[in-house]
């Protein structure tokens, strides 16, 4: 599922509640899982297309699910930790635990499934909409289609979670130092997706070779969306959107998916 839909989850997960540390572990925790995309780029240079085997295993699967906020939250028992950092740690991994879950399930729908029982089986699970296996790519229009879906994943980021977050860290007057310049980076982002977009319909450019491109150019934004919950940390730790602006970005995330399913 595209980053900026997980990040978007998350910031919905945060509006539940008001406990500060649980909205940052939720955000955190509903685009972590999708730092293995990095691993899997490193890994593609030594083994090529092999390497998709990296995505959507160890941090989509029940042992990091269950271990990353078990540790979180065991240091909120542990006294010298606790009486000398005073930290929340319990509401930080229960966010954690909540946003990886949302995450992982999202996940399990979208195209193909996840290697859930990892390192114990090499079985996906999911339950996908409509199936990556189920798209014919000799037809020149499902190929467009792939091409759109992935392109667009970086137009969610900034729609999704750029752009309300940085309005907020505007309104509150955090983040000083780093608002101009995210700003900057989102503009560029913007540019170079719709850039992607336009060569999504060069007929010579295969789907696999469309993706490579766009996600090796891509990754450095690929890496903020998924640092940007710990830049933005205290604007998250005060995030709620009101029942209107729920509705309405809930009407943009199912509108988003209009490729996908239609």
């Amino acid at each position: 599922m595209q980053g900026g839909v997980h990040l978007l989850t998350g910031l919905l997960l945060a509006s539940f509640s008001k406990r500060k540390e649980y909205k940052l572990g939720a955000v955190l925790g509903a685009i972590l899982p999708d730092f293995d995309i990095f691993i899997m780029a490193f890994v593609y240079l030594f083994i090529g297309e092999k390497a998709s085997v990296v995505h959507r295993s160890l941090t989509h699967s029940l042992l990091f699910l269950i271990v990353v906020p078990g540790i979180v939250v065991s240091l909120n028992f542990i006294p010298k930790i606790k009486n000398k950092k005073n930290y929340d740690f319990l509401g930080l991994g229960i966010g954690l635990f909540f946003g990886l879950a949302v995450h992982i399930l999202i996940d399990m729908m979208y195209l193909t499934g996840v290697y859930f029982l990892w390192p114990f089986s090499s079985q996906d699970i999911g339950f996908p909409i409509v199936a990556f296996a189920n798209i014919d790519q000799g037809i020149a229009s499902n190929v467009l289609k792939l091409k759109l879906i992935q392109t667009t994943d970086f137009y969610t980021d900034i729609f999704f979670f750029f752009i309300p977050v940085l309005v907020l860290a505007y309104k509150m007057d955090v983040h000083k130092k780093i608002r101009l310049p995210i700003l900057v980076i989102v503009v560029v982002d913007f540019l170079v997706t719709t850039v992607f977009v336009g060569l999504a319909f060069n007929t010579n450019i295969s789907y696999v070779d469309h993706v490579i491109y766009l996600y090796y150019l891509g990754t450095f934004f690929l890496l903020l969306s998924v640092i940007a919950p710990i830049l933005f940390r205290n604007v998250i730790r005060e995030f709620k959107f009101n029942i209107g602006e729920m509705s309405i970005m809930i009407g943009l995330l199912i509108f988003s998916q209009f490729l996908l399913y239609f």
